[in-house]
């Protein structure tokens, strides 16, 4: 499914209760994320909710027309480091994949990044077929595979990490 003529993708940065389900809904539909991984996205929105904003899980919606959730991103500041930015979730519907909803989060993310002050963004990722598109994705976006940690999520499941400069 593409945004149909007329139908516009907009992005927004506070979350809502509604949200929980479209992310639940979101990361199902990717065909790829195990129950546990799901739940955990789940709890880094339920932290950033009961914080009101004042979480260290900072998040962006792509919303088709204002109204269906179809991707999101979450992202924040890695304690500890001086400029250091994660990526800790970035995943679009599966039927709504290839539109650009993306691209325009991880550009967006990048963005308010850099006006917080970091300078260095990292993602995490699994070695798996399956995750083949994401890590095309991450190069795509200027991305670099600094490392591979071997059996980091199971025995012959290696985990990369991505990293880029945005200054």
């Amino acid at each position: 499914m593409k945004p149909q003529p007329g139908q516009s993708i907009t992005l927004r940065q506070s979350a809502t209760h509604a949200d929980i389900d479209a992310v639940r809904q979101i990361l199902d539909s990717t065909e790829v994320f195990h129950p546990r991984e799901i739940a955990v996205a789940v709890e880094l929105l339920d932290d950033n909710l009961t914080k009101k904003g004042q979480s260290e899980y900072q998040f962006i919606f792509a919303d088709l027309d204002h109204q269906a959730v179809i991707g999101y991103i979450c992202y924040g500041p890695i304690t500890m480091t001086e400029s250091g930015y994660d990526i800790y979730w970035i995943a679009v519907r599966k039927d709504m994949q290839r539109t650009g909803a993306a691209g325009l989060l991880i550009e967006e993310a990048q963005r308010r990044i850099t006006d917080s002050g970091g300078k260095f963004v990292y993602i995490e990722t699994s070695t798996k077929d399956c995750y083949k598109p994401a890590r095309e994705f991450y190069v795509k976006h200027g991305y670099l595979c600094t490392a591979t940690v071997p059996h980091y999520y199971a025995e012959n499941d290696n985990k990369a990490v991505f990293m880029k400069t945005i200054r």
